[in-house]
């Protein structure tokens, strides 16, 4: 079997540490398992066990000996410049998945600083790079797919060679939705089992604390839907402060003081475990999650719409960006353009307690099935 690294860059994939990046690597990786001895390196991770077939490597000393025994690399968001030099030098094939990094020009510890154009150039040029350089590359979205083709095409890699072969550029680009591995399946399919809806109306915001959204949407929403007699509770799940949402979160813990929420708000402030989080999604009626309008919402679909598909959970969110389109063929989208909209989302959530059950379409079993064949083809092939 071939032998796949997978560089997470920055991106931690222990539990502890877990970002929608991240946890899509590790599970990818166990798909990707089934066809290749795959490595996940990821500098600061915890030692975990990823499952049969992955080895987790820790260690960045590690990098070049990794490079040399591996067969193909895989290489995510925000990469290092050293390390995608080093792939693009030794000739190893690579697979590409990453989007336009806009969000990033967002990032208060990038915007203050006065040297802040020449960084985010740095970063949109290792984006360039991976461009030119991927031999097959994978996205997670239709939005995503297109601005990608859009991108190929200006850096040169499209070709009319390849449009005649495919003019889907099936042989070059893979779109694999936003989903979860087989293990994370059967974990949520477990713990819905055993679920009494008729407990609590608990409605979870899963989709971080960044510049880009707006939490203090969803704060407003049920401090109305509880004045219409909605027994809701809202828990904002990924609460730990770093240098990119703290003015983010400072202004949503002030509102839930200032406003006298603590009795039905709940912002965690400690990252969950796997057995926890499994858990505390299973035991949630409905998903919250609003999005600022802006290109970066035009053009990406949140990570946490994982958590959307794979506990069956409607959700509540914007309809200003592709989340909202995806979901809403999910049938699990309730729009808001505004508070009150997303109050009344809320209270109709709550008159139907419907069965959760994770979406089989986007097990990652069925639609990585066109990267693995790619992988299995070996290097001679490509």
């Amino acid at each position: 079997m071939p032998d796949v690294l997978m560089d997470c860059t920055g991106h931690r994939v222990d539990w502890t540490s877990l970002g929608g990046i991240g946890l899509r690597a590790r599970e990818l990786a166990s798909e990707i398992a089934r066809v290749a001895d795959v490595t996940v390196f990821s500098p600061g991770s915890l030692p975990e066990q990823l499952g049969a077939g992955v080895r987790l490597v820790t260690r960045e000393s590690a990098w070049a000996g990794e490079l040399r025994r591996n067969d193909v690399v895989y290489s995510f968001d925000s990469p290092s410049p050293e390390r995608l030099s080093a792939v693009v030098d030794s000739g190893r094939p690579m697979i590409v998945e990453n989007a336009p990094p806009l969000e990033h020009a967002l990032y208060p510890s990038l915007a203050r600083r006065a040297d802040r154009e020449s960084l985010y150039r740095s970063t949109v040029e290792a984006y360039r790079r991976q461009l030119a350089g991927g031999a097959f590359f994978t996205c997670r979205s239709a939005v995503e797919r297109a601005t990608l083709v859009a991108n190929l095409c200006v850096t040169g890699r499209v070709t009319v060679a390849a449009m005649r072969e495919s003019g889907a550029l099936d042989g070059l680009v893979s779109t694999i939705p936003i989903g979860f591995s087989d293990s994370a399946a059967a974990a949520a399919r477990r713990q819905l089992s055993g679920v009494d809806r008729e407990r609590s109306f608990r409605v979870i915001w899963s989709g971080g604390l960044w510049t880009y959204l707006d939490p203090l949407f969803a704060l407003e929403a049920v401090r109305l839907a509880r004045s219409g007699g909605v027994p809701v509770e809202l828990v904002f799940l990924y609460g730990r402060e770093n240098a990119d949402n703290a003015a983010v979160l400072s202004g949503l813990l002030g509102a839930v003081e200032k406003y006298g929420c603590g009795g039905f708000v709940t912002v965690r402030r400690a990252p969950l475990g796997r057995a926890e989080y499994f858990r505390v999604l299973a035991g949630a009626s409905a998903l919250i999650c609003v999005g600022r309008r802006g290109v970066e919402n035009d053009t990406c679909v949140r990570l946490r719409a994982r958590d959307s598909r794979l506990f069956g959970l409607p959700t509540v969110l914007d309809r200003h960006g592709p989340t909202f389109d995806e979901l809403t063929r999910d049938g699990l989208a309730h729009g808001a353009d505004d508070p009150e909209e997303a109050a009344a989302a809320l209270a109709a959530i709550h008159r139907r307690h419907g069965d959760r059950a994770p979406l089989d379409a986007y097990a990652y079993r069925r639609t990585t099935r066109d990267l693995c064949a790619w992988i299995e083809k070996g290097k001679g092939e490509r």
